[in-house]
């Protein structure tokens, strides 16, 4: 890592162009450890005044190790502060301490983290030397190194741990002992060493972490399990090809990527049909996905997720906007609103996911016409999230200035040429999602749906202009009306391909659409609607098809105010079967605001 620094408002000015120099995610990281430092004096500070978490931790013994390696071995230490998962260890103990829990395992063991870190720091810097730490359900994990297995996975106590200059480490514990030879030694069953990928000779290896007990998993999700040897090999292997990839066609995305990616951890050891991955906002330099189908969908999985790390890095150091915690902005991304913190987070990483596309789907392995699709779509869903950040009225002059750099960035790519179907099969995705959006998220003012519901009855001119609508309550939403499926499916240019996608309880009409059965899909939309009016993938399919089969009428409103639309035919329906969407579709057409 560089230990090259500049001021924080030029590392600003670096990360607003959507990539950054080495020596900007320098001066970002060394801002973190100033950060994890005072979180650090914290944790001591109050344990100290409950000594059966700070004796039965070793905190300040280890605190004091560390200090001691910082003044001989800075940049080691360093190191060691920006592990990926020191963050969410931070986090996860501080929140114990202020806050009671239920955990079935003890506060001092969960503290323990600390001696475990500054192990690895002198079995990284010192030639030879013992330590007492924590063995926390059963195990100590040494982080960069490796875990040893010392009891039943209910067991916390206490082990002595030894190294020598022979890279041989030693574990004992109530007169059992653990001896490895090296810190790669597979052969005994209670060593379980932790391994790496390296993209290239020569490059900083980057840590495959499927064994840290505090790396941040999601709550819901099973751990997964240790990788097989052979799965081990799939991850190196994917991850030397896509480092070289990047290496080849994304420079100014690797040379941040080489300051700030630590480690990888894998959600699966095989690759899923719904592939998904993550970071943490605290575990900065640690990318989490499900196994990687190629070694393409890595690069583009490192792309996307050292986009959000490097954002993290800047929030947490510079305002950008004001703290507006409601989720009301239209992240096309997203089937849920956002507050203004995620929209600018996706905004800065769907800029390199629409890149990654700009360039890739001309590559001799992705230049299907599905890769048109993505650069195509996602290089218009970013320029009007740019448009809504810089309209919201939050953002601070530096986020003015990311937001404008970034949009005067992707200026050139609209003027790139793309196959007809492409920017067809865009279009359509972006109607379907912004209509299924707005019924799905938005309530119309109760008020403006009975007065348009009186002047409808009244056969009377509707209004020029409506109130906003405000925010439906996520939990109430029905699980049958959160996700639309229908967008996955319009990716695919080949209808028999889409048609594959289906799942069980999407709507009949969508088969239809998808065979271009125009007046088959409208039938069945309109027949499901009449006795659901607020299905959002309803909307959504009307939202193609009706235009196509009445290009005379405006269906603008769809576009606009949907929900309106959904709710005021929800609330005839309630009075009368007799209630058309065209003839209602029509004379709201017009309506704004």
């Amino acid at each position: 890592m560089s230990t090259t620094v500049t001021g924080i408002d030029d590392a600003a000015i670096s990360l607003s162009s959507g990539y950054g120099t080495e020596t900007a995610l320098a001066t970002l990281v060394s801002g973190m450890l100033t950060t994890r430092m005072i979180l650090l004096r914290t944790l001591v500070a109050e344990a100290t005044v409950r000594p059966e978490v700070s004796d039965g931790a070793g905190l300040h013994a280890a605190y004091q190790a560390l200090a001691d390696l910082q003044r001989t071995h800075p940049a080691e230490t360093a190191d060691l502060l920006a592990y990926p998962h020191l963050g969410p260890w931070l986090a996860h103990v501080l929140g114990r301490i202020y806050a009671d829990d239920d955990s079935s395992t003890p506060l001092w063991a969960d503290c323990g983290y600390l001696g475990w870190l500054a192990a690895a720091g002198g079995i990284a810097c010192l030639p030879d030397g013992s330590m007492r730490v924590v063995v926390r359900n059963g195990v100590v994990m040494l982080p960069g190194i490796g875990m040893a297995r010392l009891g039943p996975a209910d067991f916390c106590g206490h082990c002595e741990l030894s190294w020598a200059s022979d890279g041989s480490i030693g574990f004992t514990q109530s007169g059992r002992s653990v001896l490895v030879p090296s810190p790669d030694y597979e052969a005994d069953p209670d060593w379980l060493p932790l391994r790496q990928v390296r993209g290239e000779a020569g490059e900083h290896t980057t840590f495959l972490d499927d064994l840290d007990p505090f790396r941040d998993l999601a709550k819901d999700r099973p751990v997964p399990p240790r990788l097989t040897a052979g799965h081990a090999e799939l991850w190196q292997r994917d991850f030397a090809d896509a480092w070289a990839l990047l290496h080849r066609d994304f420079e100014r995305y690797l040379i941040p990527m080489r300051s700030c990616l630590r480690t990888v951890a894998p959600l699966t050891a095989r690759p899923h049909a719904a592939s998904t991955s993550h970071t943490s906002s605290n575990g900065v330099g640690c990318v989490y996905t499900t196994a990687p189908a190629d070694s393409c969908q890595l690069a583009l999985t490192m792309i996307h997720e050292i986009q959000h790390t490097k954002f993290t890095l800047l929030i947490d150091q510079i305002l950008l906007f004001d703290q507006d915690p409601s989720c009301r902005f239209y992240a096309p991304w997203r089937d849920d609103p956002r507050p203004i913190m995620g929209l600018a987070h996706g905004i800065y990483a769907f800029f390199g996911v629409t890149d990654f596309w700009r360039v890739h789907r001309n590559a001799e392995c992705h230049g299907s016409m599905q890769s048109h699709v993505e650069f195509a779509l996602w290089r218009v869903q970013v320029a009007g999230a740019i448009e809504q950040a810089m309209e919201s009225g939050l953002l601070t002059a530096t986020g003015e200035h990311l937001m404008r750099t970034l949009r005067d960035g992707i200026a050139d790519w609209a003027a790139e040429e793309l196959p007809h179907a492409a920017g067809l099969a865009a279009s359509e995705i972006s109607t379907a999602h912004r209509t299924f959006w707005q019924v799905r998220n938005l309530l119309p003012v109760a008020a403006d749906i009975d007065e348009l519901a009186a002047r409808w009855r009244a056969r009377a001119a509707r209004p020029e202009a409506l109130a906003p609508s405000g925010p439906v309550d996520q939990d109430s939403i029905p699980d049958s009306h959160r996700r639309l499926h229908l967008s996955v499916q319009l990716k695919e240019i080949d209808s028999v391909a889409a048609a594959a996608l289906s799942i069980e309880d999407q709507p009949v009409g969508d088969k239809a659409y998808l065979a271009q059965d125009l007046p088959l899909a409208a039938a069945l939309y309109l027949e499901q609607l009449r006795s659901d009016p607020l299905r959002p993938q309803l909307w959504a399919g009307l939202a193609l098809t009706l235009p196509k089969l009445n290009p005379d009428i405006d269906f603008r409103i769809l576009s606009v105010r949907a929900e309106v639309v959904a709710r005021l035919y929800q609330a005839l329906r309630s009075e009368s079967d007799e209630v058309e969407v065209l003839e209602l579709i029509d004379w709201l057409s017009g309506i704004h605001g």
